[in-house]
């Protein structure tokens, strides 16, 4: 039967590819509740040709679609929100329209988290097709608000049974039992824009909280010679989980403009704390400390620590800092930091977005059955390992990450 499903999985290969380009041809950004609609309608009306059963939460931000029967549920969470495209000069092709290159979908969301959506979908497909004895019920939710505050979830939660297991395909193989925590922290700056020789006129960086930004801009307007000064960072996007692949334009930018030695005490402040973190991810400028990184005899990573936007409006500087904290630091320990920070810099802040970092004993009898398939399905070897991003994992208990992107692939 395990061949018979496996051979029926890769008949579906056309309709996972078919699937994916169309869910990303509908640009269903986070904030755009009706394109986040339009995708899970338009996997409701397949699934329901189907035989599936579905439901929506009553605000339409999440969809389930259930197959199977039993006393318990598994359920893998999924979303088709994404973040905004960025810089589109750096695209090689239309964010907002689905490519199969014959290797690869390409698009915004592909990868996080379109494709692993659309690659589950057809596989409760095939198992629904077949007369399988079920010992349980599959869920696969899916939600609309992954990438910002998880409202979604909280409709979910308020409305169904939580399942008696889950995972997110939104991560790495193996299994993901380890999660760092997220928070954004929203600094605001009191700032006049008063200079003796001119005024600031552009000053931002940053497409979103929780990526490393590429490209900066300082536009500064000297009076005396009715001219400006223009200065302009180029830096390389990434995953602000993922520091370390991207090069961070905020931090260049304010390099730039501290070469540039305009007078005024409070903006060089302002550029000073700032520059505490430029090149330096792992949080230990800004007083976190990461002597000791295992808990439970496992490894729990480094705190990482990084300004991702800002923008100058209304008298104030407002600077995102997102931080990926490991186990043993929490809400609190972040406000004590930034609480020191602000007495010595002038600075207000407050805490935008928080998740604790997820831990889930080893000990699970789930976890047998997914690293025995793992193994002989992919022949890589199982096992449990860390993850630096932050999923749905943390929404639901007993919940890990597990999959689409393997041991040693590029994850775009």
């Amino acid at each position: 039967m395990i061949e018979k499903m496996l051979q029926h999985i890769k008949e579906k290969r056309d309709e996972i590819i078919s699937d994916s380009l169309k869910l990303i041809d509908i640009p269903s950004l986070t904030r755009n509740i009706d394109d986040n609609r339009r995708c899970l309608d338009y996997i409701a009306l397949s699934a329901q040709s189907e035989g599936m059963k579905i439901r929506y939460t009553k605000k339409r931000d999440c969809l389930v679609l259930e197959i199977g029967e039993g006393e318990e549920t598994i359920g893998v969470l999924t979303h088709v929100d994404v973040v905004d495209a960025g810089d589109l000069s750096k695209w090689l092709t239309p964010p907002f329209k689905g490519i199969f290159d014959g290797d690869f979908i390409i698009g915004r969301g592909a990868m996080d988290d379109k494709v692993p959506t659309a690659i589950i979908f057809n596989i409760m497909k095939v198992l629904n097709s077949l007369d399988l004895d079920f010992k349980r019920k599959l869920q696969l939710i899916i939600g609309t608000k992954e990438e910002e505050e998880w409202t979604d979830m909280v409709s979910y939660l308020n409305e169904f049974r939580i399942p008696d297991f889950s995972f997110t395909p939104d991560g790495a193989f193996p299994i993901h039992n380890i999660e760092k925590g997220y928070a954004d922290v929203v600094i605001s700056f009191p700032f006049e824009n008063i200079f003796p020789n001119g005024k600031i006129v552009t000053f931002e960086s940053g497409d979103s909280p929780n990526t490393i930004p590429s490209k900066g801009s300082f536009v500064f307007h000297q009076s005396a010679k009715d001219s400006t000064i223009e200065l302009l960072s180029s830096g390389k996007s990434s995953h602000s989980s993922l520091p370390e692949n991207g090069d961070n334009a905020l931090t260049k930018l304010c390099g730039l403009i501290k070469d540039i030695k305009l007078e005024s005490e409070r903006f060089n402040q302002i550029i000073d704390f700032i520059m505490l973190m430029n090149n330096i991810y792992d949080g230990s400028s800004l007083g976190f400390e990461n002597n000791d990184n295992q808990f439970n005899g496992e490894f729990i990573g480094e705190t990482y620590v990084n300004p991702t936007k800002l923008c100058f409006r209304d008298y104030r500087v407002l600077l995102n800092i997102n931080i990926r904290h490991k186990l043993g630091v929490n809400q609190q320990s972040i406000v004590d930091v930034f609480e020191k920070h602000g007495k010595l810099f002038d600075f207000e802040f407050k805490i935008s977005n928080y998740l604790d970092p997820l831990y889930v004993e080893k000990e699970h009898p789930m976890f047998d059955l997914m690293e025995k398939a793992y193994i002989e399905v992919t022949g890589n070897k199982g096992g449990f390992d860390l993850a630096g991003g932050t999923s749905y994992a943390k929404a639901l208990p007993n919940t890990v990450s597990w999959g689409p992107v393997f041991p040693g692939e590029n994850d775009t």
